[in-house]
């Protein structure tokens, strides 16, 4: 298999804009095998739906702004999105850009203070060895430090964890493999991007 190659059958490649970084960071989210898009539905046809066989997850943006808005304090006020792709991979090829996806209609997150450069990493897994890093950049704890894992409710307690590891949706490695248990949590301060912002010292 071709070093970093992507085996997850279909996945987001979105920007986000922050107050401190308005050219936008990359997110991106893989789901498990099985999953496929669906055009949205009448009304919103450009608004697309996440699938898993037949089963309907529901819009894309709907689930963006769920785990965006479950982060808090770890984005900045005044969060968006500023670009949403979706895409589908092909083994041993270049992958396709399947549609340019609508944005949210209620795009603006976070309620944090904002560090420029700190960030937030969730680090989650599946059954196998595999993991997954979700980083959210700017937000409002720049200090270094390691977490354990949350072992989240089996009941919605409105944390990224639950949403991540035990909601329907099925979200997965960059292996397709889905995702069950959180790894880790880590706050830290990105020098190399504080470079890039005009910043040459720590919060």
């Amino acid at each position: 298999m071709p070093t970093n190659e992507i085996l997850a059958p279909i996945y987001v490649k979105a920007k986000y804009a922050t107050p401190a970084y308005p050219q936008g960071h990359a997110f991106r989210l893989y789901f498990a095998s099985g999953c496929s898009w669906s055009p949205g539905m009448s009304g919103q046809p450009d608004n697309w739906r996440l699938m898993e066989g037949a089963t309907d997850h529901g819009a894309i943006t709907g689930i963006l702004h769920q785990i965006f808005t479950r982060i808090g304090n770890g984005l900045p006020e005044g969060t968006a999105f500023t670009q949403i792709e979706l895409w589908h991979s092909i083994p041993s090829a270049p992958n396709v850009l399947d549609h340019l996806n609508v944005l949210p209609d209620s795009n603006e997150y976070g309620d944090g203070t904002g560090v420029a450069a700190s960030y937030l990493m969730y680090v989650f897994a599946g059954a196998l060895r595999p993991t997954f890093r979700m980083t959210f950049f700017d937000g409002a704890n720049g200090t270094p430090q390691k977490y354990p894992p949350t072992t989240a409710p089996d009941t919605d307690n409105s944390t990224i964890h639950w949403y991540m590891t035990k909601s329907p949706i099925p979200f997965a490695t960059q292996d397709g493999i889905r995702i069950t248990r959180e790894v880790s949590g880590n706050t830290g301060y990105n020098r190399k991007l504080a470079r890039s912002y005009g910043r040459t010292i720590s919060p």
